[in-house]
């Protein structure tokens, strides 16, 4: 058996570089990472973090938001906040990086974004092996041609067109 077969004992997972990347080409810059690992030595170059400790499910959040979620149980929340602050106009554009775990109800609450299935298995930093799981980037805004523009090269994309 290898590593990767095993649980995390972790839910924190620190986006790879080459996820920020597109993010940042995409929306140009990030106004809010609602999930960050740290306020002084932030993983993301977001204008403004908040962390478990300022409690990001508390707080409104604004403009161009990239979130990676923790990945526990509570995954679910962050996808609802996510949505519903998007949905209200309180933030203007969004990327998630999240599990594919399509089996769940959260994940449904994605469906009507697109979405980059990502090929093979994450590393994300600070781990030594790649991730037990597969990953996705979800978009929420406008500019979808640019999102599939950016991440086509690492993944396939899906969107509804239309529920029957």
């Amino acid at each position: 058996m290898t590593n990767v077969h095993f649980a995390s004992q972790s839910n924190e997972w620190l986006t790879p570089s080459k996820i920020i990347e597109r993010v940042i080409a995409i929306m140009g810059f990030i106004n809010l990472d609602p999930c960050s690992n740290s306020k002084t030595t932030p993983s993301v170059p977001a204008h403004n973090h908040f962390t478990i400790e300022t409690d990001g499910l508390s707080l409104p959040w604004y403009g161009r938001v990239y979130m990676n979620p923790p990945y526990g149980r509570e995954i679910s929340q962050w996808v609802e906040k996510l949505c519903s602050e998007y949905e209200h106009g309180k933030v203007s554009e969004a990327i998630a990086l999240v599990p594919a775990r399509t089996d769940t109800r959260w994940f449904r609450q994605f469906r009507k974004y697109p979405r980059c299935f990502i090929w093979g298995r994450l590393k994300f930093s600070d781990h030594k092996n790649f991730a037990p799981f597969p990953s996705m980037v979800v978009y929420l805004g406008k500019n979808n041609r640019t999102f599939i523009n950016k991440f086509r090269d690492i993944g396939d994309i899906y969107q509804l067109q239309e529920v029957f």
